[in-house]
């Protein structure tokens, strides 16, 4: 219980050790790029690929896939009429800004770190779900609204499987649908591997935030945090009142829920609109939201 507690606090000084380095002069915000590539590429496809084959995969547990397209749908229709009046590049940000989660960056490593194995399985199985709405649908309804072309389904689809963690979900799952397991020796070199996955999460996120305010700008980042921890808030009373799954799932999905945007938002409302910078604002402070709401809901559940 007390290492529980204390983890969000591990991770919050983590941020804040790598953020203060980065505005020492020691790091450079191209280091957290490196970082993050380090990190959908190797470390958080090993967590997966360790985690799944850890497991004795339940058909059942396949709802969750399919709860990460549900949240993500009312998220978005939520943001939509919120923003119904503003104009269609507005309303293109609501939609990528109000909807989509950043699970693999951010939501893993404290999953990871509380749960192990089991808890990364259905962050997994509702993070495939997300990532086929914030790569695929949200992206593309987005592109719609903003006026633009519509996004040509063979480059989302390149886009999804061009992703090393997505491909690394849908071969786990694969082989744990079909009873399969990896040879003992690399599961446990993924295992070695998956451990430093939270760590440099967290330095990389420490390097990469970088927040400064603009005229206008706080108004509609207020609305979209609003929908989205409002949002998280519902589903979390929904979920541990009126479910029956066992305690670490509830909690699993109450701090998915109060996920941080997702990284690829602001480069999608860029391609779509001019308003890139202010989804990268938003973006960044929901970071700032996500981690104080865990460091308070982490010893409120009892994890």
């Amino acid at each position: 219980m007390a290492q529980s507690f204390l983890q969000p606090f591990l991770f919050l000084f983590i941020i804040v050790l790598a953020n203060l380095l980065k505005r020492g002069g020691v790091f450079k915000e191209s280091e957290g790029k490196v970082l993050s590539q380090i990190t959908l590429n190797i470390t958080l496809p090993a967590a997966i690929i360790a985690g799944f084959d850890s497991i004795q995969m339940d058909y059942a547990l396949l709802i969750f896939i399919l709860m990460g397209i549900a949240v993500n749908m009312n998220q978005m229709a939520i943001a939509y009429l919120l923003m119904h009046k503003e104009n269609n590049f507005l309303k293109s940000y609501a939609l990528l800004n109000g909807a989509t989660y950043n699970i693999g960056n951010f939501s893993f490593p404290f999953i990871q770190t509380l749960f192990g194995a089991p808890g990364l399985v259905i962050a997994a199985l509702f993070d495939l779900g997300n990532a086929l709405m914030t790569t695929g649908f949200t992206y593309s309804v987005a592109a719609s609204v903003a006026g633009g072309q519509r996004p040509n389904i063979a480059d989302l689809i390149k886009k999804l499987f061009s992703s090393v963690p997505f491909v690394a979900y849908l071969f786990m799952l694969t082989l744990s649908m079909l009873g399969l397991h990896l040879p003992v020796f690399f599961s446990e070199w993924m295992q070695s591997i998956g451990k430093a996955n939270p760590i440099i999460a967290m330095l990389m996120i420490g390097i990469m935030l970088d927040i400064h305010f603009e005229k206008g700008w706080l108004k509609h980042t207020i609305k979209m945090l609003g929908v989205r921890y409002l949002g998280a808030s519902v589903f979390s009373f929904a979920i541990y009142q009126f479910t029956d799954y066992s305690h670490m799932i509830k909690v699993t999905l109450i701090l998915l829920f109060f996920s941080p945007i997702s990284t690829m938002a602001a480069a999608f409302t860029q391609k779509c609109t001019n308003n890139g910078k202010l989804s990268s604002f938003t973006t960044s402070i929901s970071v700032v939201v996500s981690i104080v709401c865990y460091m308070v809901l982490v010893p409120l559940l009892g994890v």
